[in-house]
């Protein structure tokens, strides 16, 4: 819930800025207007002494074959090769250039013709038809320039179509022209067709020649270095040198391991000589099969002796006999394990020796390989030679003749009139209307943009959001900014505007109720520069106050009064100077204002030196005096930042009020008019903004103060 009332609050916020920042453009409204409607109104005019412009269009089909304007073979007779979007793009940029518009302009002669001779301008003004008629005839240069903007090259989007347009004063002209930049596009694509055709035979003669050469001297070159090497076939023994180093490769690598097997072996049985223990722990002797059953029959043998030693003694026969075949059988068996190593040691010296003669057999046959290979790549490079300058010089030769049966051949590039220009029925510039509305809109907008920025540039206090942020001094009130609504109103003494006259009572009641003892007797208003509204602000402060007591205005500004102007009084009549330098009484110097019950002391006559006389002692006893007559006394004074008056009389009252003009006076004014008064310890109650714009009850107010059969209209108060 308190989010909701949260973001209700930040719309109703961008609203009232939303409004702040428009407002302007509504007080405004009438310069807007006219400004708007001044600037369409001279476009209007202008567009209507304009010449009417007719537009013609032809339409071009341009095909999707490669043109033959290069010596390329393929690209010049291949006629069924797609062009590429380059080369299409350059078509169009073709139909835009320079070059090709001076063809359309020296065929047609269009330096001679009237439409570009004469200007933009109709024969309604005569003097701009007078001014734009040229005396001499253009130039080549200057037609041509007028001619490629007038003239639009738009290709149709994935077509093969071309729209040829063309802008002029005269509709025939106009049709004239498209059709012609079609017939002149078709007319250059022939010429390049005949020069490349010329171009390409003539090169393709040159270059058979210069192939029948090259062949036949690579030929010779092929022939004399096979009678050098003696080749015969080379391919064949290529093959069989190949086939040999896989098989000695294979035979190597076969060898090489068995060595390598052996060779950790003999390495062992040099280690372990003599140990026939050591020795008989190898896989390659006790793996045998001889030696597994010696050591079988060594171990019956064994077990034999073992049962005869159990039943029999040491000196009998047959435990002799059985000792001496086990003794026998051992040595057997000792002499089999050597036999064994030497078998190995011979087998490791047969494997070194076949990888010696493979490793010899296999770089022998490399090198074989290798001279092969270069014969082989010699032999295949100037063969290649050979076949290429046999391959080119034939098909140049087929060229050539396919060139000379080429006859009357067009471009390769399709070409052809879709549909040619016609005679325009109406115009298409200019378009007065969309112009009409096209400045209106843009001059609204423009006139609107500076209007706002305008405001939101001004470093016064002219918005809400201005006032929020200004924390010099409290704002008491706001007055709004009123027109009389007719001369005699103008002329009227007493405001009659509801809206203002409110403002002035609230600021009345502000105040009244502003102080915490008791509200200012003597106040004065001052304001920053002439000319911010001061006078009339406390002519009706006073006013608004006598509507309830007794109160006194005095007129201080001597040095350019002007309230005796507000009452219709004499400019020289007795006021604050006389009284002050006693060349006459009070009750020759009070007026009474005609219209409420109001005291007015005017300035009276300019003295050379104001503030000598508003520093003056009697000065400050008379507002003492007047204090004990009135309920209220009002000091009008000059402005701060003007001169010292404001300064001297600021310390003798109970309050001041600090007019400011809502669109006119800037911050820093305000700031420095403040300061001034601070420094000598000034009561300043408030600032109040005069002349606002941005009062957001304008539509309230007034019709809740209209003067309608609801409201009883009081008897003035008399006069006492």
């Amino acid at each position: 819930m308190i989010n909701n009332e949260n973001e209700q609050v930040n719309i109703a916020q961008d609203e009232v800025n939303l409004k702040e920042v428009l407002s302007p453009l509504w007080t405004r409204r009438w310069k807007i207007i006219i400004f708007t409607l001044l600037v369409s109104s001279v476009v209007a005019f202008h567009v209507s002494l304009l010449k009417h412009s007719y537009r013609a269009t032809a339409i071009l089909q341009i095909g999707s074959n490669k043109p033959t304007n290069t010596l390329s073979i393929n690209d010049a007779f291949n006629e069924k090769s797609s062009a590429s979007y380059e080369q299409i793009q350059t078509q169009y940029e073709l139909l835009r250039s320079r070059k090709f518009a001076e063809r359309v302009v020296s065929r047609l002669n269009l330096t001679e013709h009237e439409e570009f001779n004469s200007g933009k301008y109709n024969d309604k003004i005569q003097f701009l038809a007078d001014r734009d008629k040229s005396l001499v005839t253009p130039s080549i240069g200057q037609v041509v320039g007028s001619f490629q903007g007038r003239l639009k090259i738009s290709p149709i989007v994935e077509t093969e179509l071309v729209k040829i347009s063309f802008t002029a004063y005269d509709p025939k002209l106009a049709k004239k022209v498209a059709n012609q930049v079609g017939q002149t596009y078709l007319q250059y694509q022939d010429e390049i067709h005949s020069a490349s055709k010329e171009t390409t035979s003539q090169w393709l003669v040159d270059q058979l020649e210069e192939l029948g050469k090259k062949l036949e001297t690579s030929e010779q070159k092929l022939q004399a270095y096979r009678e050098s090497e003696g080749i015969v076939d080379v391919k064949g023994v290529d093959g069989l040198i190949e086939s040999e180093l896989t098989e000695l490769t294979s035979s190597l690598l076969k060898a090489s391991k068995k060595e390598g097997d052996l060779k950790v072996t003999y390495q062992y049985i040099q280690k372990n000589k003599g140990n026939l223990t050591q020795l008989t722990d190898l896989q390659e002797i006790n793996g045998k099969a001889s030696y597994i059953q010696l050591r079988r029959s060594e171990e019956k043998i064994e077990r034999k002796l073992n049962e005869l030693s159990q039943r029999y003694g040491p000196k009998h026969p047959k435990r002799m006999s059985v000792e001496a075949e086990l003794t026998s059988l051992r040595l057997n068996l000792e002499q089999h394990v050597k036999d064994l190593v030497i078998a190995i040691e011979k087998e490791y010296y047969s494997s070194a020796e076949k990888v010696k003669a493979d490793t010899q057999r296999l770089n022998e046959t490399k090198q074989s390989y290798l001279k092969v290979s270069r014969l082989k790549n010699k032999f295949s490079q100037l063969e290649r030679e050979v076949e290429t300058n046999k391959e080119l010089y034939g098909n140049y030769l087929i060229r050539l003749k396919e060139t000379d049966a080429m006859g009357n051949y067009k471009s390769n590039f399709y070409v052809r009139f879709i549909d040619k220009a016609i005679t325009p029925k109406g115009p298409v510039a200019p378009n007065k209307t969309m112009a009409v509305i096209l400045a209106f809109i843009l001059s609204l907008g423009f006139i609107s943009i500076i209007v706002i920025l305008r405001e939101l540039l001004m470093d016064t206090l002219n918005s809400r959001r201005k006032l929020e942020n200004f924390n010099e001094a409290p704002i008491l009130a706001i007055l709004p900014k009123f027109k009389p609504k007719n001369k005699e109103e103008e002329k009227k003494q007493y405001y009659t505007d509801n809206r203002f006259i409110e403002a002035i009572r609230t600021l009345r009641t502000s105040l009244l109720f502003s102080h915490e003892k008791q509200p200012p007797k003597v106040i004065a208003v001052t304001s920053s520069v002439p000319n911010e509204g001061k006078s009339t602000v406390a002519l009706e402060l006073a006013r608004s106050f006598s509507e309830m007591e007794k109160v006194l205005l005095i007129e201080a500004d001597m040095r350019h009064p002007s309230v005796y102007k507000t009452l219709d009084l004499p400019a020289h009549r007795p006021g604050l100077s006389n009284l002050l330098a006693k060349t006459h009484q009070i009750n020759e110097c009070i007026v009474r204002d005609k219209n409420v019950k109001l005291d007015i002391l005017t300035s009276g006559i300019t003295p050379a030196n104001p503030l000598a006389f508003l520093s003056m002692k009697r000065f400050n006893m008379l507002i003492k005096v007047f204090g004990n007559f009135y309920d209220r006394i009002i000091i009008e004074t000059p402005p701060v930042n003007a001169v010292s008056d404001a300064v001297i009389i600021s310390r003798l009252v109970d309050s001041v009020l600090y007019i400011v003009h809502g669109g006119k006076t800037k911050r820093e004014q305000i700031t420095t008019g403040l300061r001034l008064l601070r420094q000598v310890n000034a009561p300043i109650d408030g600032v109040i903004v005069n002349q606002s714009e941005n009062i957001d009850t304008d539509k309230y107010q007034n019709k809740y103060y209209s003067e309608t059969g609801n409201i009883i209209k009081l008897p003035m108060r008399k006069q006492g």
